[in-house]
């Protein structure tokens, strides 16, 4: 089922930095948000409208009906909903327009706002001078202009995606005010007992607000409870949002296989925050030789671009307190490989459009596209 949704008002997604008001007054956000707090909307939608009856299901009642356990699972377990795809989009008269986050291996020109884009490339430079945190016998990523470069901070629409993924710089990029703005808003904690304004409790929140027609689209599988319509609670300070069942275009994949299929070497791009058992490693890839498999498909590493981890985090609606911080690898991140043993239509079955996370894989982490370089 594919979904459209459009939020009623502003929204705040908190990162996961700690925040108590006093000293350390500011709450900043984190946008788009996390798949998680998606695919916790839906589950708590789906338990509203199907069975709702909170205090039992909290308490794991042996009355909780079988299709609620295999769909949306117990409070400390997952059922089978499943989400496949997240991203931001608007909707207009000409249908659906997806935007996707930049890729890091994208940029341009240092301190020049109208500069073409330029994507790096893992070159084999055997030098002592270039330092990074990569490590040994990986490639550099390199691009050849003089000119010192900068990463680029936006999103692509689906044609400018399209172009990058068969290993085209693309023409144009969206900047993130052309889709949303954040405001900030101050408040004051009061007691819970008196209802009066403690001391050293003011704070200030970020929000933001979407553009007109802007909101997310979500893929979401292995459902039969979830309406087609409704209403949603989303992300924090008891926000909402509607959706509605829509369709939209998927991105050609021919051309892009037809590349990998030419050069036997592909990319992986992140759409969505992964979480890796062994760092920013991906998948079962030796450390040391970087080879093995991702997904079962047969690979080597070759080099890659990846951010600062970002925290993951939330908070527990059951148990009433946040849940376990985690370490992801951000949106955006780039891994080059070499495709060994397998064939490009292998390749687009096991990972186009899949998450390539050792965790939270049902909640829509590492969510991949694949591209040619």
């Amino acid at each position: 089922m594919r979904l459209f949704i459009r939020p009623n008002d502003i929204l705040m997604f908190r990162d996961g930095k700690p925040f108590a008001g006093g000293e350390d007054h500011f709450a900043r956000g984190t946008f788009p948000p996390p798949p998680s707090t998606i695919y916790g909307a839906l589950r708590s939608h789906i338990l509203s409208t199907a069975w709702p009856e909170f205090n039992k299901y909290a308490s794991c009642d042996a009355s909780i009906p079988e299709t609620i356990k295999k769909e949306i699972g117990l409070p400390d377990s997952n059922g089978s909903l499943t989400i496949r795809q997240f991203n931001l989009a608007k909707i207009d008269e000409a249908g659906i327009q997806h935007f996707f986050p930049m890729p890091k291996d994208v940029v341009r020109k240092k301190g020049v706002d109208n500069s073409s884009l330029y994507i790096l490339k893992p070159e084999n430079m055997v030098t002592n001078k270039i330092k990074t945190d990569l490590p040994c016998n990986l490639f550099h990523l390199w691009c050849p202009e003089e000119e010192a470069l900068e990463s680029v901070t936006g999103f692509l629409s689906d044609a400018a995606m399209i172009k990058y993924l068969k290993g085209e710089p693309p023409d144009t990029w969206t900047q993130p005010q052309n889709l949303y703005e954040t405001e900030e808003r101050t408040g004051i904690r009061k007691s819970k007992t008196s209802r009066s304004v403690e001391t050293g409790g003011l704070y200030s929140v970020e929000y933001y607000r979407l553009n007109e027609g802007i909101g997310f689209v979500v893929e979401v599988d292995c459902t039969e409870l979830l309406p087609v319509l409704g209403l949603l609670r989303l992300g924090g300070d008891h926000r909402s949002a509607n959706y509605t069942k829509i369709s939209w275009r998927d991105i050609p994949v021919e051309p892009i296989k037809e590349k990998i299929a030419q050069h036997k070497r592909f990319k992986i791009v992140l759409t969505s925050p992964a979480i890796f058992k062994n760092g920013w490693f991906p998948g079962d890839v030796d450390e040391k030789t970087f080879e093995g498999t991702l997904n079962s498909i047969s690979v080597k590493l070759i080099g890659a671009c990846v951010g600062k981890p970002i925290g993951v985090g939330g908070f527990d609606l059951v148990k009433r307190m946040p849940k376990v911080m985690k370490r992801a690898v951000p949106t955006g991140s780039v891994y080059y490989f070499e495709l060994k043993n397998n064939n490009a239509d292998e390749l687009f079955k096991q990972i186009w459009l899949k998450s390539i996370s050792d965790e939270k894989a049902q909640e829509g982490f590492g969510i991949s596209l694949i591209g040619g370089y």
